[in-house]
């Protein structure tokens, strides 16, 4: 299958691509990654910033190679850090990006279930205070890649960014939306409970042997007496 030029919008790019590109009707912003092996998730992260009024622009790749970017009203196709920006609409739904591969239904969590945004991805198209997003695949441990998307506003002010792994033969996906699309608050993070801390050894009870007898010294003196007085008797028995 022929690549796309990275300046080539597919699928569809009808009256309404313009127009939800202006402005996100909802009351916070969320940027989901999710990674995996097969049809399983093993990675899942997300951060989300109130900045409902901006649209939102692919403006910096980095070790990502070609891929897409998908909504429900088209396709827009990226080469990597060559490729011009790309103006995401997000106004009534979402938008995936995704190395190419065929990722499982529904692996960003946040978006499961949700409508895809209507307008198409537009490439070469960045309005005067769009929200700016640069994601970023770079090289983990043991063969592995760490994805990062990192998001800020015109004027360079950070608004969040997230990190997750990528196995050596797993696939990513990235999910762009707003807030509105659930209502719900985030998935919860499950931490483990902290071990208890060690318990000192019991030290083993002293044996008790019982009072001991201590002669007093009369007693003493007395068992002496006796003594002498007793060998004494003996000699004069004896003469």
């Amino acid at each position: 299958m022929r690549r796309l030029p990275a300046w080539t919008v597919a699928v569809v790019l009808g009256s309404s691509a313009l127009a939800p590109q202006c402005a996100a009707a909802a009351d916070g912003f969320w940027v989901s990654l999710a990674s995996g092996v097969g049809d399983a998730p093993t990675e899942y992260a997300e951060f989300s910033f109130d900045s409902p009024h901006a649209p939102i622009v692919i403006n910096q790749l980095t070790g990502t190679g070609p891929g897409r970017i998908v909504t429900g009203g088209g396709t827009t196709f990226y080469t990597g850090p060559s490729s011009p920006p790309i103006l995401v609409p997000t106004s009534d739904g979402y938008a995936t990006i995704t190395p190419g591969e065929t990722v499982p239904a529904g692996a960003p969590p946040r978006f499961a279930g949700g409508t895809p945004a209507s307008g198409a991805p537009l490439a070469g198209s960045s309005p005067e205070g769009a929200n700016l997003a640069s994601v970023s695949l770079t090289d983990g441990e043991n063969g592995s890649k760490v994805l990062t998307v990192g998001v800020t506003d015109a004027n360079g002010n950070p608004l969040g960014q997230g990190s997750i792994s990528v196995g050596p033969d797993g696939w990513w996906v990235i999910g762009l939306g707003t807030a509105a699309l659930d209502g719900e608050e985030p998935p919860p993070v499950i931490e483990e409970p902290p071990p208890p801390p060690p318990v000192d050894p019991v030290p083993p009870p002293t044996p008790d042997n019982g009072p001991v007898a201590t002669p007093e010294p009369a007693s003493a003196v007395l068992l002496g007496v006796g003594g002498l007085f007793a060998a004494g008797f003996r000699r004069l028995r004896r003469k």
